[in-house]
């Protein structure tokens, strides 16, 4: 019974992890992308600070759409596998970056809208997929398999 209270808190884990993972993301991208890496655009004209909300909320629903079933599918296998290291966190957030990117329309090679070659879009995305499994290692991903118990060890005979 306590295996699947402690499931169940994990999961509820788990989704928040994601929803504020792939708010980072977004936030870097919008940092990157949108505002050219200078925050003084938002000091000095209030319709961009509102451009720049406006840039991060879609940019946030496209990539939590894109993400989530790469997720799905390797996030059970970190639970499961007790991969708790940043490392392998890391590698996973690049991981689900890039299966979304190209799952995207820009991995079908069309041209972005935004005045940087497709290279520059692919390195930024890949990008925040770094910031999104360092993000999800803070809050949940160090804590990878715990709710499972001690593992058992195995009888060598």
């Amino acid at each position: 019974m306590t295996v699947l209270v402690l499931g169940l808190i994990r999961v509820v884990s788990l989704v928040l992890s994601y929803a504020l993972s792939t708010l980072a993301a977004a936030l870097f991208i919008t940092f990157v992308l949108f505002l050219g890496s200078d925050l003084g655009w938002i000091q000095d004209d209030p319709v961009t600070t509102l451009g720049s909300i406006g840039f991060a909320t879609a940019a946030w629903f496209a990539i939590a759409q894109l993400a989530f079933i790469p997720y799905l599918i390797i996030i059970p296998f970190l639970e499961f596998a007790r991969g708790s290291s940043l490392t392998i966190n890391l590698i996973a957030g690049g991981a689900v970056a890039l299966v979304a990117i190209v799952m995207s329309p820009l991995g079908a090679g069309e041209e972005t809208t935004l005045p940087y070659p497709n290279s520059d879009v692919w390195i930024a995305f890949i990008s925040a997929g770094f910031i999104a499994g360092f993000v999800y290692w803070i809050l949940s991903g160090h804590r990878a398999g715990r709710w499972l118990g001690t593992p058992k060890p195995i009888d060598q005979e």
